[in-house]
Parts: C-alpha cells; sequence; structure tokens
C-alpha cells in the first residue's frame, strides 16, 4: 500500500505526490510560502516507538544528563526497564567537582543559600548546623497527606465506605514516581548540583529493584520545583521510617524495612534532591508519549471515518494543502489520512471527477466539515503537541535546582531554574489540542451515527431492525459526556496561580497539576476513541454488507423482470433497468430508519412507477412483481445480514491503509460485529445467548488497548514500512 511511501518523518521523501505539483496535473506550482522546519509527527513518533522497543528489549536507558529521551522516561516509568549511570570518567569528575565546591566553601563558612541559611521566605536566617538544616528541610515538607488505609471494602463496619480508592485518591501512581526518580538522577548527574555518586546510585537502585516511595499527589505548586513530592523520594534514598515505599509485589512497606543499604545525606544534598521540576517534567514526559500517539490516531480514525461515510480522498490532495496553505502540520495530516485512503473500495478515491448538474442532482457536492477540514483542524494540534514534546525532552536534561554550581569555576549561582513555566505551558497547549482531537473526532462520531447525515446507515449503527436495537445510542450520549469533560478540562491552569509561602513565591508554575489534569483528559479522550473506534469497525461491516447487498441488486431486478415481462424484453432496456437501480438505491438510502422488510417493499414500490409507464398494458402485473421484488430484495438482505453477523463476511477487502486497525480490533481483540442476539431475540430478561460481549465491555477492551500501548504498535506497524 502507499503507506510505504511515506516518508517517516511526514515531510519528505517520495511522496504519492510531487510537493511543487497540483495534485491533478504534472505542470509544477511553486509554493507561495516556504514552510518552516518541521520535525513530523510521524518520524517522532515512529523514532519513539523503535526506542522504546529498543528499551523493553533490554537495552538500559543510560542517564548522562544530557540525552534521557521522553521513551527512555515512559521505558524506566511504565515498563520497569532498568537503568544506568553514565559512570565515564568526565561525568564522574563533573560530579565530584560540584561536591567539592560545596565542601570547600562549608569549611571556609560560606554562606549558601539553603546549606547554612533558612529556606525561601525563611532565608534570613542563619546556622553552621549544616546536617540539622537538611533534616529540617525533609521534616517540614514530609507534610503531604496520603492515606493510612488501602482498603476500600467494609473492613470496619462503624466507618462509611470512603468515596474513591483511598491508596489511588491520596497517592500517585508508581508509574509516575518511577518516571521522576529517573528524571531527578539525570539531572542531578549534570554536575550542578552538589550530591555525589553515591546518592545517584542509590535512586538507581530504587528504580533497578522497583521500591517506588508513596507520594503524595497533591501539594506541589512547582515553583521552586516539585518540592515535596521529591522530599519522599530523598526520605526514601535515606530510608527515612515515615515514607512508605510500593515494593515488587505490590505490598506497602516502611522504607526502613527495605534492604537497601542506607545512605545518609550530606549538606545540599537534602535541597539538591527536592529543589527540581522532576515530576512536573517526569508526568509532562509521559503525556507528550501517549499525545503523540492520539495525534496519529486521530489521522487514521479520521481516514476509517472517511470510509465509513464514503467520504472522499481529494479533500487531502496536496494542491490544498502543500501549495495553498503550506502549514506543516496540515500538510502532513493532508498526506497522512490521504495515503490511508489509497486502496479503499469505500471511500472515493484520487482526483475529483466533474459531473453535470443532472448527474449530482441531489447529492452531498462535498464532505462536511468534520471530514474535509480534518487537516487543517488536526494540523495545529500536531504542531502544539510536537512543541510540547520537544519542551518536556529539554526540561528532562536541564538542570532545575537551586543554587546552581560551577564545579569548574568554583562558583555558586542563585536563581531559578526551579520555575516550571516551560512545563506548563507545554501541559496546557497538549490538553487544549486534545480537547480540539476530541472535538472533531466527537463530530465525526456523532454524524456516523444519525440517519439524517450516515448516507445510507441504519440510527445508532443497529445490524438488526432498528426498532428493536438502539446499539449505540448510549455511546453516542457517552461520548457527549466525554468531550465536555475535555472541554472542562482545556482550561488552563497556570491561570490560578496563588502567592506562596511568605509571599516569596509570589509566582508560581503550577506545572505538576497541569501535567496531571493533562493525563486525566489522555485517560478521557482514550476513551472518547475507544468508543469511536467500536463505532467505526460496526459500521464499515455494515457499509460493506450493503455495498454486498446493493451489487445485487441488478441482477435480482434482471432475473424477475425476465420472469414477470418475458414478452416484453425488448421494452426493459439495460439503461431502463439502470435507472430503476438507481432510484432503488436512492430509497435504501433515505429509508435506512425503518426495519428490513418494510425497507426492501420500500424499495421494491420504487420500480412500480417506471414500469406503469413504459408497459401500461401491463399494470394489472406490476404489483405482483413489486411483491416478489420486495420478498427477493428482502431474502438477499437478511441472507448477508447473517453472514456478516456470524463473521463470515468482513470490511476488510474494502479498506485501505486503516485495514489493519480493524483486523486488529475484529482478531487480536475479540471485537466482533454486534447485533446477533437483537437478531435472534433476547433470552430472559435481556440475556445474552449468543455469546456476544457487552456494548460497554467492548469498547472497553479497544480501551485498555489503547492506555496499554497496544494500538500504539499497530500504529507503528502501519507506517513503519
Amino acid at each position: 500500500m502507499l503507506l510505504r511511501d511515506l516518508d517517516s518523518s511526514g515531510s519528505g521523501g517520495t511522496m504519492p505526490f510531487d510537493m511543487h505539483t497540483d495534485g491533478v496535473t504534472n505542470g509544477a506550482t511553486p509554493t507561495a510560502i516556504a514552510p518552516p522546519p518541521y520535525a513530523g509527527l510521524l518520524k517522532v513518533f515512529l523514532n519513539s516507538e523503535r526506542e522504546l522497543k529498543l528499551f523493553q528489549s533490554g537495552t538500559a536507558p543510560v542517564l548522562d544528563g544530557k540525552s534521557l529521551s521522553v521513551p527512555a522516561v515512559v521505558a524506566a516509568a511504565r515498563y520497569g526497564v532498568q537503568v544506568a549511570l553514565d559512570d565515564a570518567p568526565e561525568v564522574q569528575a563533573r560530579v565530584a567537582a560540584s561536591r567539592k565546591v560545596i565542601d570547600e566553601k562549608l569549611a571556609s563558612a560560606t554562606s549558601i543559600y539553603g546549606v547554612s541559611t533558612g529556606f525561601g521566605g525563611s532565608a534570613d536566617t542563619r546556622t553552621d548546623q549544616y546536617h540539622t538544616l537538611g533534616a529540617a528541610l525533609l521534616q517540614h515538607h514530609h507534610s503531604g497527606v496520603l492515606s493510612v488505609e488501602n482498603g476500600s471494602g467494609f473492613a470496619n463496619d462503624k466507618l462509611p465506605l470512603p468515596q474513591g480508592d483511598p491508596l489511588a485518591t491520596t497517592s500517585m501512581p508508581v508509574a509516575w514516581v518511577r518516571g521522576a526518580i529517573a528524571v531527578r538522577i539525570n539531572s542531578v548527574i549534570r554536575g550542578h548540583s552538589g550530591v555525589r555518586w553515591v546518592v545517584m546510585e542509590q535512586m538507581r537502585e530504587l528504580l533497578n529493584r522497583r521500591l517506588t516511595p508513596v507520594v503524595p499527589l497533591r501539594g506541589s505548586i512547582s515553583a521552586s520545583g516539585d518540592l515535596t513530592p521529591l522530599a519522599y523520594v530523598a526520605g526514601a534514598v535515606t530510608k527515612h521510617p515515615h515514607i512508605r515505599v510500593h515494593t515488587p509485589t505490590g505490598d506497602i512497606i516502611r522504607a526502613s524495612e527495605t534492604d537497601l543499604p542506607p545512605v545518609a545525606l550530606q549538606p545540599k544534598e537534602q535541597l539538591g534532591l527536592m529543589n527540581g521540576t522532576a515530576f512536573s517534567a517526569a508526568v509532562g514526559a509521559l503525556a507528550t508519549h501517549d499525545a503523540l500517539h492520539m495525534a496519529l490516531l486521530s489521522q487514521v480514525c479520521t481516514a476509517l471515518g472517511t470510509e465509513a461515510l464514503l467520504g472522499t480522498q481529494a479533500s487531502h490532495v496536496p494542491f490544498i494543502h502543500d501549495i495553498c496553505r503550506p502549514h506543516p502540520g496540515q500538510v502532513e495530516s493532508a498526506r497522512i489520512i490521504h495515503s490511508l485512503l489509497d486502496g479503499s473500495k469505500l471511500a472515493s478515491t484520487g482526483t475529483e471527477e466533474e459531473v453535470s448538474i443532472v448527474q449530482d442532482a441531489g447529492q452531498l457536492r462535498q464532505d462536511r466539515y468534520p471530514l474535509r477540514t480534518a487537516a487543517q483542524y488536526l494540523g495545529p494540534q500536531i504542531e502544539d503537541i510536537l512543541a510540547a514534546h520537544a519542551s518536556v525532552s529539554l526540561e528532562c536534561n536541564s538542570t532545575t535546582d537551586n543554587p546552581l554550581i560551577d564545579g569548574a569555576r568554583g562558583h555558586i549561582h542563585h536563581g531559578g531554574n526551579f520555575q516550571a513555566m516551560a512545563v506548563t505551558n507545554a501541559m496546557e497547549k497538549t490538553r487544549l489540542a486534545l480537547f480540539h482531537i476530541g472535538k472533531i473526532i466527537f463530530a465525526q462520531s456523532t454524524e456516523l451515527l444519525n440517519p439524517a447525515f450516515n448516507r445510507g446507515l441504519p440510527p445508532s449503527v443497529a445490524a438488526s431492525d432498528p426498532s428493536t436495537n438502539y446499539h449505540a445510542k448510549g455511546l453516542d450520549i457517552a461520548t457527549a459526556a466525554y468531550v465536555s469533560e475535555l472541554g472542562f478540562l482545556a482550561n488552563p491552569v497556570g491561570t490560578h496561580v496563588q502567592s506562596a509561602e511568605m509571599h516569596n513565591q509570589a509566582v508560581n508554575s503550577l506545572a505538576l497539576i497541569s501535567a496531571r489534569a493533562t493525563m486525566t483528559a489522555l485517560d478521557v479522550l482514550s476513551m472518547l476513541f475507544a468508543t469511536y473506534i467500536y463505532v467505526l469497525c460496526q459500521a464499515v461491516d455494515m457499509r460493506a454488507m450493503h455495498d454486498d447487498f446493493e451489487r445485487s441488486i441488478p441482477s435480482t431486478l434482471a432475473s424477475l423482470l425476465s420472469t414477470h415481462f418475458a414478452a416484453d424484453a425488448s421494452s426493459l432496456s439495460d439503461t431502463f433497468q439502470r435507472s430503476i437501480v438507481q432510484e432503488m438505491q436512492n430509497v435504501l438510502e433515505h429509508n435506512s430508519t425503518q426495519d428490513a422488510a418494510d425497507r426492501m417493499a420500500g424499495a421494491a414500490r420504487s420500480a412500480a412507477l417506471p414500469l406503469y409507464n413504459t408497459l401500461p398494458a401491463r399494470a394489472a402485473d406490476v404489483p405482483k412483481f413489486v411483491e416478489s421484488l420486495g420478498a427477493e430484495l428482502l431474502s438477499t438482505y437478511e441472507r448477508l445480514r447473517e453472514e456478516y453477523l456470524e463473521g463470515k463476511k468482513t470490511a476488510a477487502p474494502f479498506l485501505g491503509g486503516t485495514r489493519a486497525l480493524y483486523e486488529f480490533v475484529r482478531g487480536e481483540l475479540g471485537v466482533k460485529i454486534h447485533g446477533l442476539s437483537n437478531l435472534r431475540g433476547f433470552v430472559g430478561d435481556g440475556l445474552d445467548a449468543y455469546g456476544e460481549r457487552g456494548v460497554g465491555e467492548n469498547v472497553s477492551v479497544i480501551y485498555e488497548s489503547i492506555r496499554n500501548g497496544r494500538v500504539q504498535r499497530v500504529l507503528a506497524g502501519m507506517f513503519a514500512q
């Protein structure tokens, strides 16, 4: 398929069309505007998938302070891969040099913020009790709310049930904490923080032994970094008895009960571990990694939606995008959708064909906005997500604490690299992009489920009679709920900053809160995508079934005309029969809200008037012919419906580049076409007797495959050729 011609960058290589042609003729048309440099969604996505696969196969991400990628964070956070420290002599020397500066300054009684002074608005205090000061720093940031009860059942009949899982509502997911530890190691190994090598080794052991601190979900404003969350990581490093950790088996124990050797922190190391943006950056990395997937999935679903709605490939030809409006995200999106539609038997492929006014009378001349302007709508979201991905990648390889140590010159700098506004902005634009993606997916879905817009499909894509099958009506309502929540979540977090900590932190970033909101948005958008993919697979199956049925109409009509009007064959020309077939197809496109028997009878009746006009002497025979035609149409339709519902036939041969996603859902996930129970009748109080999963269960299976990365691998396979 043409996907192999689509360069992995999405912006170069051999393309289905030359970038400087009009997409219709071979004449050169120069672009009016030179497109700016653009990494390309496909390139970033495929590189991420390849890198993640490499880590999963046993290659350890190396924490060297300069090359920690988003996939490496994901690998350490979500897949439990072993990480390694870059122990090259120059790296260790840089770390040792920064520590030496601290020790020398303390020996000469030099005042250093956070080592001999108080913290934040209390930086006017002084002490030479450096170890005590470090302990006090940890103490006052071990202040988060964490549930002391892990259960959620009626463990104590005297207490009411909690209104949420006690652990999940107060503590961070293990993956977030693991990601933050990896990012923090990568920051301090740069040698600007005064943290010793042995401390980094202890943090590495937390990751590699899968001992993860229980960290409060809330309480960080990401101003002087994520102080409180990182204090719990520092507490785990020292085996602080107040800190609890998750074990590899899922138990929660005290940090003091682990088999790690104790590590005592030296002056400045408490601040060196705590004063940074690691949690914001890590959660941001996890979010942007998934957002890349959502951006690409939106284009695959748009292509599949174009097939389901009998749309056209022509909306995505290069002349419209590469030549006339070359925003890079728009150009790439159009190329992807166009390429995915190559080979489709449902969508109209190739260039637009000119037709006369008579030929397309009553037909929608162009696809509606959710399909026709998808590239223009999705392109800016792609650009924002890629910008956010680049910003977060940079943050993961930055030094974000204070003070900063220049080991080569022996100088200490007081600054504010902990102000995580770069992450906040990345998350805000990502979350807004996710909403816009959700909005267009919702618009496509509602068009597909509504018989007033879906070009002949039954309401709610009901495969059996719509009078007793309301299949996707609940999903239609659910998608409205999902996109509404996405709209709420799209609101900025950074506009809700409050002055904090004695007005010392009068401005702060709220980056971690914004990243958390983005993770919630990703979860909700995944539900929306799962629902739409489920509906799409049902719709293309029904479209394929209807295509098979319509292909049978000419022969059915010819056979019955020959039987009923054999003596008048000369009056029943091929042109005459084609006109009847066209009228029957028009009726079928507009009566899809009816049950099959009524629908076929209506289609058959459309043949009556032409026969009356052509064979007036045989008027008495027309009703019997119409009755026979309706019965034959119904028999064929019911036979095909059974074949599709039983899985003997599928839409796969009708699809273009989207086929891989369809076959993954139908095959690997086992999500079958819906409607067999409705067709054959329910048992008892609606109990399923035909092995069908529930609608919600099927959608949930797809949702889980999106969240656990299986769909990402399918997409990578589609585009990696």
